[in-house]
């Protein structure tokens, strides 16, 4: 069982909009630092001003590229002995329709950095978030963990890929990883301007009066939650030692 209480969290990718928002969560639990490694591709340190009034100076940001396995292994042996890594750091799907490689990459490169840091045990937990586009395009309704890795995107390749690596890792090395997989999020700190979701950017042009929604529904239904409803149930999985790999 994790305990977040007086523990030493990295965040990588935490100063975007899911990862400012784990950040903030877990400023609540009182711990005794937290660090947020972004390369500020989409991340704004303004999403990060809930936790640093919160904690003051146990926040930590550090601007560089997770990819980079000598920095960033570096910069977890100043900071010491690492309890727990959250990892978000991703590119956007958008990103993936005009360059694969670099969207596929870059989530591939961070969880194999990740993971072999973890195997010189330069820290202990490794909770990777991954996404439903692993799932592709469903199969069956409701989806479940169960559901075949079926990607329809180098996004989706690269986050399918990640949790099969992950899987690897605890089989082989008995590394101590989980992986969640969020369907859609939307909510405050979203990005609205390049490579912006549908959700937000549909919003956005009612509000300014620029364009009517029109919801088509079919006979599925396709959950989209709110940042905040993902990070409860992210929490209550650590408080009942859930892992995914596991099962």
């Amino acid at each position: 069982m994790i305990s977040l209480e007086d523990s030493k969290i990295v965040v990588v990718g935490g100063a975007g909009f899911i990862g400012s928002w784990v950040v903030s969560k877990l400023a609540k639990k009182r711990p005794e630092k937290i660090i947020v490694i972004d390369n500020f591709f989409l991340g704004r340190e303004e999403n990060l001003k809930e936790a640093k009034q919160l904690i003051g100076d146990r926040l930590k940001i550090h601007k560089c590229d997770a990819m980079d396995y000598d920095l960033l292994r570096d910069l977890l042996c100043k900071e010491g002995q690492i309890d727990v890594i959250f990892n978000l750091a991703v590119k956007p799907l958008l990103v993936s329709f005009h360059d694969p490689v670099d969207a596929f990459e870059t989530s591939v490169k961070i969880a194999m950095n990740l993971l072999e840091l973890q195997r010189e045990e330069l820290f202990q937990t490794l909770i990777h978030f991954s996404s439903s586009e692993a799932y592709g395009t469903a199969e069956y309704v409701p989806m479940d963990e169960r559901h075949p890795l079926k990607p329809t995107t180098a996004y989706g390749a690269g986050k399918a890929a990640v949790d099969h690596l992950m899987i690897s890792y605890y089989l082989c090395y008995g590394s101590d990883v989980a992986i969640i997989r969020p369907f859609n999020n939307f909510g405050p700190r979203q990005n609205t301007k390049e490579y912006a979701g549908v959700v937000p950017t549909t919003i956005l042009k009612i509000m300014k009066g620029e364009a009517r929604s029109y919801l088509a529904m079919e006979n599925r239904l396709e959950i989209t939650c709110t940042s905040k409803i993902q990070l409860k149930l992210l929490l209550r999985s650590m408080k009942l030692n859930i892992r995914a790999v596991r099962s």
